[in-house]
């Protein structure tokens, strides 16, 4: 039987040997919603990959949980309508973020961007201003004042009439009272009770947020903006590339930020007052990225690179050989 050619979208690294992929056959048209998870473990005695499929379902993020849903380590799937698909050695379970997506009842918040865990507590955010976090059962609203649902749009009324929320890109933070979100409309910090904007001098959006060990905060977004700073003290632009491309993604690799964009793989060496970013020119597209101890992983809609001690290489899909 002949392979079907899948077409990636997002990754995870579990371990240095063992990652997991978001995908959906490219037989689908656009606008069917599923997802085919592929497992890689390096350590397999035999096959080494092994997949699942999710019908329904549109991945918009992957997340390794490891402590925020007890000792066992879990691997969780967000869609873009707020199901999340939970995984682990010898189970498997399901659940939703009651607002999250489209309904066809008001009110209507929007799509999913991110699932991230943070302190052990798994974080969700997304269109309409949203951010979520969950307890022990259950997901609850922490977005307060930020999360602003999808005006009923009557005749004759414009659209600037109404107070649309911001569509919350990514979540990131050191603790429930120490959170950080980006989105259309900036920076926001969060100090356990509310919400504010953080000073920012540009008005680009936001995609990708990290909060550094040594109290940094990282952004990224449109047009190559790269920022950092905090709170407290403000965020200064460090980028030095004007053009149209949109840093969607960033993660820290040994001395360095690596970003996944429109235009492929870049890194900057934050260790450098002045550093510029550079391109990987060996990584022709990147889609997404995600590192775990001495391995990043980096995917193209067809293509797996992995870059360790030993430098980079190539992981073949067995649908792509």
């Amino acid at each position: 039987m002949n392979a079907i050619l899948i077409t990636f979208n997002k990754c995870a690294a579990i371990e240095d040997d063992y990652y997991m992929f978001a995908s959906k056959p490219d037989d689908l048209d656009d606008l069917s919603e599923f997802t085919r998870i592929f497992y890689f473990d390096d350590q397999a005695p035999e096959n080494k990959w092994r997949h699942l499929d999710i019908p329904y379902f549109s991945t918009i993020c992957l997340c390794v949980v490891k402590s925020a849903l007890g000792s066992q380590r879990k691997y969780a799937a967000l869609s873009k309508n707020g199901d999340i698909s939970y995984y682990w050695p010898g189970g498997q379970g399901t659940e939703k973020i009651v607002d999250a997506g489209l309904k066809k009842v008001a009110p209507m918040y929007g799509y999913l961007n991110s699932l991230k865990e943070i302190d052990g507590c798994l974080y969700a955010c997304g269109g309409g201003g949203q951010i979520y976090v969950r307890d022990a059962n259950q997901w609850h609203d922490i977005a307060g004042e930020l999360r602003s649902p999808a005006p009923i749009i009557k005749p004759n009324h414009a659209i600037n009439q109404f107070n649309i929320g911001d569509d919350i890109a990514d979540i990131d933070g050191y603790s429930a009272k120490d959170l950080y979100a980006v989105g259309r409309n900036g920076i926001y910090h969060y100090n356990g009770h509310s919400w504010r904007l953080c000073q920012v001098f540009t008005d680009e959006i936001m995609m990708s947020v990290i909060c550094a060990s040594n109290g940094v905060i990282w952004t990224c977004g449109f047009n190559g903006t790269i920022l950092r700073g905090n709170a407290a003290s403000g965020f200064e632009a460090v980028s030095h590339y004007d053009d149209d491309m949109i840093l969607t993604k960033m993660a820290f690799y040994r001395d360095h930020i690596y970003f996944a964009s429109n235009e492929g793989l870049f890194l900057l060496d934050y260790t450098k007052e002045k550093s510029r970013l550079q391109k990987i020119d060996e990584i022709v597209e990147c889609e997404d990225i995600s590192v775990v101890g001495d391995t990043l992983l980096c995917i193209g809609s067809k293509s797996i690179y992995i870059l360790d001690k030993h430098g980079w290489r190539e992981l073949k899909h067995p649908d792509h050989t």
